[in-house]
């Protein structure tokens, strides 16, 4: 029998075709589609999003135009046109179903100011057109190589552009003190099915029964400071990054006293942060005023 693939065997390619499929599954579809969010699921990306577009508008003389990349529904374009509905805001995502969904929230809405683009992330940001801003919302762990992805995207950027990655995971995702907290939050099925992973005799069969090919970095979490790292040696700049406590109101109350900021966020620039520290520090303390819950600058 043919032994299973690692999880670092599997290519660039085949983690977008997972993708692909498992946007497509009607469940995922329908889950998306009932799926209300409260508006305080938010008020991170209103806070962030809001802070970048100030600072953009305050140095160009027009809209500011961006795009929501892998933005599946359109989450974020939808709330960067809540904080500046002036924004020409792009969504793409290699999902037609997923972008169904926002086109109809467009048109029941009556939205002006988003295109929709099918598409995946290298071929459209191979593109000669620029944007200000680039957002990655829950996307950056899709792809095998964050670095190429996010050096990709700089170069679609205008002079003064910038990018936004937000709601990624982090290692702390694996760790014990998350796995309980995650425990004790679950239904009594998530509990039962956890309980029975738990105590199932190991197989060399599969690598992880939890792994997901189309989430493919959440099976470590994400190392924000090496990637930090890492973008800074090809001349990126994580001018503002972040760790937070995403989830529910009470919960990001909570999170923080027990070490478990375990999203993070960066903001990150193509020029070197010695040429606009002043700005730099305005945007930090703008998000620090903001934010309603405690987190922490890296």
């Amino acid at each position: 029998m043919e032994k299973p693939k690692r999880w670092t065997d599997y290519s660039e390619d085949e983690i977008l075709q997972a993708n692909i499929e498992k946007y497509d599954q009607e469940h995922i579809i329908s889950f998306y589609q009932d799926f209300e969010e409260p508006r305080y699921s938010y008020i991170e990306y209103e806070i962030i999003f809001k802070a970048v577009l100030d600072h953009l508008a305050a140095k160009l003389d027009r809209p500011v135009s961006a795009v929501d990349m892998c933005g599946g529904a359109g989450k974020a374009a939808f709330v960067l046109k809540g904080c500046d509905p002036a924004c020409q805001a792009t969504l793409v995502d290699c999902s037609d179903k997923m972008l169904d969904i926002a086109r109809d929230r467009i048109q029941r809405q009556k939205i002006e100011g988003i295109d929709v683009v099918l598409g995946d992330a290298f071929s459209f940001l191979n593109q000669e057109k620029k944007y200000d801003l680039i957002v990655f919302s829950s996307a950056v762990h899709h792809f095998k190589e964050p670095v190429k992805l996010l050096q990709t995207a700089a170069g679609c950027l205008t002079e003064q552009g910038l990018i936004v990655t937000i709601a990624d995971p982090t290692t702390l995702t694996k760790s014990r003190r998350y796995k309980f907290f995650e425990f004790m939050l679950s239904n009594s099925d998530i509990k039962k099915m956890k309980l029975k992973r738990m105590f199932k005799p190991k197989t060399d069969e599969i690598e992880d029964e939890d792994f997901d090919l189309a989430e493919y970095q959440t099976f470590t979490g994400i190392n924000d400071v090496k990637l930090a790292g890492e973008l800074k040696e090809v001349g990126l700049h994580p001018v503002v990054h972040l760790r937070y406590p995403a989830g529910e109101p009470y919960m990001t109350k909570i999170m923080p006293w027990i070490g478990l900021c375990w999203a993070f966020s960066m903001i990150i620039s193509p020029q070197a942060p010695q040429d606009n520290q002043l700005e730099i520090q305005r945007l930090k303390q703008t998000i620090k005023q903001e934010m309603p819950f405690r987190f922490k600058y890296l």
